[in-house]
């Protein structure tokens, strides 16, 4: 929420962002999903020069 607030964005095209560069377990089942935060951080910036 205040990922969105501070960019003047909505929380949906947010929680989009960061489902869209969320990976899944290692071999469906071990660990746990991870964030890309480079490619998140990078995609964001692009929304919000946009």
């Amino acid at each position: 929420h205040r990922v969105a607030e501070q960019n003047k964005l909505d929380v949906k095209q947010v929680e989009k962002l960061v489902a869209d560069h969320t990976t899944g377990r290692t071999l469906g089942f071990m660990g746990e999903p991870r964030v890309n935060v480079l490619e998140l951080n990078t995609a964001l910036k692009a929304l919000t020069q946009s």
